[in-house]
């Protein structure tokens, strides 16, 4: 799960940057305030942009999240190669 595709934000985002996303995206999903047919959805997507803003709001947690992302990435790399690479990453 790509935490910064979550909450719609550039890897390199600064705090601020990273928390105004999330409270926009909050609002937008959560259960209480979205009453459209898709509740569940809204919710179960509520809780992906909850997640992914715990890990990312904590520089401790953040840097341990990008260092095993990162791994992540050069192992696709290898052993698929850069078009498994893109397939992965640039969905």
């Amino acid at each position: 799960m790509d935490y910064y595709r979550i909450l719609e934000v550039d890897p390199q985002a600064s705090q601020e940057v990273i928390e105004k996303a999330y409270r926009a995206l909050s609002l937008k999903y959560h259960p209480d305030k979205n009453m459209s047919r898709n509740k569940e959805a809204a919710a179960q997507r509520w809780m992906e942009i909850r997640n992914a803003y715990e890990v990312l709001s904590d520089n401790t947690k953040r840097a341990t999240y990008d260092k095993s992302r990162r791994q992540e990435m050069w192992d696709v790399f290898l052993g698929e190669g850069l078009i498994g690479l893109a397939k992965k990453y640039l969905r």
